[in-house]
């Protein structure tokens, strides 16, 4: 999902399925209905529905008015939002409740809370840190902690070794392995990314941002095909805001298919400069195997395609055209273009009317590779 979006919800420790004392750090509310609203606000957000998130924490205080962690909770939602001034509306009741009962887990809180209140913008490291130490054994402890260290104290090795240390204690917890795959993507990482956003799938496959983050991994890889499946998948699981994305993601497909029309019609005119201004500096071209402009394959940069195949055509065939071709957006950033070939060699005399295959792959609007396929022998028997 979209990183602001996603950094509130990955920021607030959301473990489910076993009983909270297993997982959850301790609470001092002497409510049990304020303490099922701040449960569900906790599962809310874990399912990226922060709206229910608010909901539920506000109406926990609201029940309990001396609810800490609920305080300490929404004044970390808005601190991940950059909305400091909410806040602090949040941070000043929850200094206001007398201390003495605390836990540890609410004592390292209250200071993180004290530091923002001198310093909205204070790095909550140390406290965070401090959890893991209180609470070596509890999930949620080292959930906020990698959470923290990713969105608000930009240390995402750190967000790393904390999440594995939940994943060890809760393997089960798809939540961990979606803030890993966003850690590993941030690290270039990409196929670490993917296979921990797999994981959440597997664990997960009834939640939409599963996939909204699936998605995610797919456009940053720019495989727009594959980010539109699964923006799509979101979407029709409810979450109205992969819409967007999706749409981003379908406009993405059509500009490399744009990009491929534009060189096929330059080619049709016989403008060479326009096609090889569409390929990357460092451009794959090769082709098909047996076809007589393989014996150089590959061909790297446009220059050596200019010259190793365009200029040869040019000069050994009387005509040779393009027809029939149809265009169709492929996953992997790639454009497969189905056509013929139709053409009369000059010395031969030889006409061909081959079916072929072109497979562009595209990066940031230029080609930076090609692979041809075609009847070979039809093109071989025309130049003997």
């Amino acid at each position: 999902m979209k990183t602001t979006f996603f950094s509130i919800a990955i920021l607030l420790g959301f473990l489910t399925n076993l009983h909270a004392q297993d997982i959850y750090l301790p609470v001092s509310s002497k409510s049990e209905a304020a303490k099922a609203d701040y449960f569900n606000a906790l599962q809310a957000a874990e399912n990226a529905n922060i709206p229910a998130f608010f909901d539920g924490m506000k109406a926990a205080v609201k029940t309990d008015p001396n609810f800490f962690m609920a305080y300490v909770n929404l004044a970390f939602a808005e601190t991940a939002f950059g909305q400091y001034e909410k806040a602090a509306a949040y941070i000043k009741p929850a200094l206001a409740i007398n201390p003495a009962g605390f836990n540890e887990n609410e004592k390292i809180h209250r200071k993180a809370l004290q530091a923002w209140e001198n310093d909205p913008k204070a790095d909550p490291a140390k406290y965070m840190e401090a959890l893991t130490v209180a609470y070596p054994n509890t999930p949620e402890a080292y959930d906020l902690a990698a959470r923290s260290a990713k969105w608000l104290s930009n240390d995402t090795k750190s967000s790393v070794k904390h999440t594995l240390r939940l994943l060890e204690l809760r393997p089960g917890f798809g939540g961990g392995y979606n803030t890993l795959g966003y850690n590993y993507m941030a690290l270039q990482e990409m196929d670490k990314a993917k296979a921990a956003f797999e994981k959440y799938i597997a664990l997960a496959p009834k939640e939409a941002n599963a996939y909204d983050s699936m998605a995610d991994y797919y456009m940053t890889t720019k495989e727009y095909v594959k980010a539109v499946e699964y923006f799509d998948k979101a979407v029709a699981m409810g979450m109205g805001s992969a819409m967007e994305r999706a749409d981003q993601a379908r406009a993405a497909m059509k500009g490399n298919v744009a990009v491929v029309d534009g060189l096929y019609q330059a080619f049709v005119k016989g403008d060479v400069p326009a096609v090889l201004a569409v390929m990357d500096a460092n451009i794959v071209w090769n082709e098909a195997e047996n076809f007589p402009y393989a014996d150089r394959n590959p061909y790297i940069g446009p220059e050596a395609v200019l010259n190793g195949v365009f200029a040869r055509i040019g000069a050994e065939w009387e005509y040779f055209n393009l027809t029939d071709i149809q265009l169709h957006d492929m996953s992997g950033n790639m454009v497969l273009a189905t056509l013929r070939y139709k053409g009369k060699h000059k010395t031969t005399g030889k006409v061909i009317d081959s079916q072929t295959a072109h497979l562009w792959t595209l990066r940031d609007g230029k080609i930076v590779a090609f692979q041809q396929f075609t009847d070979t022998k039809q093109a071989a028997g025309a130049v003997k």
